[in-house]
């Protein structure tokens, strides 16, 4: 898959650079071969993440990350999506021009087929050179200003793709924003008004994420004071040897109460491929977490308690990966752990996709924590629950909050990215503080 993505990325790199050498040789028609060939080459080099995944895939990827330095990846990502924001326009422009063209021929078709049936007709569009042959022969005047504008005009879009995109790339290392959300609770359970949880979700340690990047993310978290910790799955990236610095983030949260939770994501599944999965979870555990798959358990807060559950990340099974326990299976073992008796409750799924499924259920929760998607690290906005991204065009649980029948969806956008880049989609921390209701 990883390596069908190189090649389709490189195959749209060839075609950008090609048009942008073109381009070059007619903007600078005195220096075209120096000035395209110098483009030529810092295009090429830039695009070597697609060139290093269309080679080797996943083992490119890996490749990348260890041996390129950190600031020309992070450029070269970078550029990544600015030939997305510049190919999805352009690519947009031409269907609806092929659509126009064809429009026309059919017209044109049907104008013919009238004419035939109807020989005495006249000409519905007729030919202006044959009326008046003279006109055909007198060149148009080239309006030279006009001309130099309209090739300028033609830079605006890439340069502002780059602007954009790199940007994006500095905006992906700032410090996360904290978004609060409030569940509202039972005004009997005093002792949980004003209980807070933050949440910490998709840091992919070893994507862009090093030491230094993880203790900023503690130390936001550890600055809310809240009473409990979650972390909504995909920890790790891609390999067990990010268990170090991963484990090294958990052991210096520091929650009011004492206690932080895991969900399993889809990328520690991914990295227990190069060990296995309880390898995983003794390591996240050993740190101080409460790694919970398909469980639930009751947090004691003074006289008072809450129901914190978790679900595995679905699975059909792949090839050399055990199949796990099917995603309904695994919610109704989860939810069937938290008794009814008003207590709040919150469930931790990975995947926010779940919600479809959890909030049909005749067992209630109150509260879905959720990650996985990122926020689509592109966001061009939100119409009504759908937020408008072109990395998940397809997707519904994009970022943010969602409700169905009195069933709330968190998704958080994430701390890290599987690009460095991200454009109106901040990392963030949750914080959810419970209220009376």
């Amino acid at each position: 898959m990883y390596q069908l993505a190189g090649i389709a990325v490189a195959i749209v790199h060839g075609l950008l650079g090609l048009a942008l050498w073109r381009r070059l040789r007619a903007a600078f028609p005195r220096h075209g071969t120096w000035v395209s060939w110098l483009g030529a080459a810092g295009f090429l080099l830039l695009a070597h993440p697609a060139l290093f995944m269309a080679v080797a895939g996943w083992s490119g990827l890996r490749a990348l990350q260890r041996h390129v330095p950190e600031p020309l990846s992070m450029a070269a990502m970078g550029l990544q999506v600015a030939l997305l924001l510049v190919a999805l326009p352009l690519g947009i422009a031409a269907a609806v021009r092929a659509a126009l063209r064809a429009l026309r021929r059919v017209r044109a078709g049907t104008d013919v087929q009238a004419a035939s049936v109807h020989p005495d007709a006249a000409p519905v569009h007729p030919d202006a050179a044959s009326v008046h042959p003279e006109a055909a022969a007198q060149p148009e005047a080239v309006d030279e200003r006009r001309r130099r504008v309209v090739a300028a005009a033609t830079w605006a879009l890439p340069a502002a793709a780059v602007a954009v995109s790199m940007g994006g790339v500095f905006a992906s290392r700032q410090r996360p924003v904290v978004t609060r959300i409030a569940l509202p609770v039972r005004r009997e359970l005093t002792g949980l008004h004003g209980l807070t949880i933050a949440q910490l979700s998709d840091v992919h340690v070893g994507n862009f994420m090093d030491a230094e990047r993880l203790d900023e993310l503690r130390d936001a978290m550890n600055a809310l004071g809240a009473d409990l910790h979650v972390v909504t799955g995909d920890l790790l990236d891609h390999h067990v040897s990010q268990l170090e610095l991963s484990t090294r983030l958990l052991r210096g949260l520091r929650p009011a109460k004492g206690e932080t939770f895991f969900c399993m994501g889809n990328h520690e599944y991914i990295a227990a491929r190069s060990a296995d999965p309880a390898t995983i979870v003794k390591g996240l555990e050993e740190a101080g977490a409460q790694v919970l798959i398909d469980e639930a358990r009751e947090v004691r807060l003074g006289g008072d308690r809450l129901w914190m559950g978790a679900i595995d990340y679905p699975s059909r099974g792949r090839s050399g990966e055990a199949a796990r326990r099917p995603l309904r299976d695994g919610l109704t073992r989860a939810l069937g752990q938290m008794r009814d008796d008003g207590a709040p409750r919150v469930l931790l799924s990975h995947h926010p996709g779940t919600f479809v499924q959890a909030r049909d259920l005749p067992l209630p929760f109150d509260l879905m924590l959720s990650g996985h998607t990122h926020g689509g690290q592109i966001s061009l906005g939100r119409v009504g629950e759908y937020e408008l991204t072109p990395l998940l065009p397809a997707a519904h649980y994009h970022k943010g909050l969602y409700e169905h029948r009195g069933r709330r969806l968190y998704v958080n956008a994430g701390a890290g990215g599987w690009l460095p880049v991200r454009i109106n989609c901040p990392p963030e921390i949750t914080l959810i503080e419970l209220v009376p209701a």
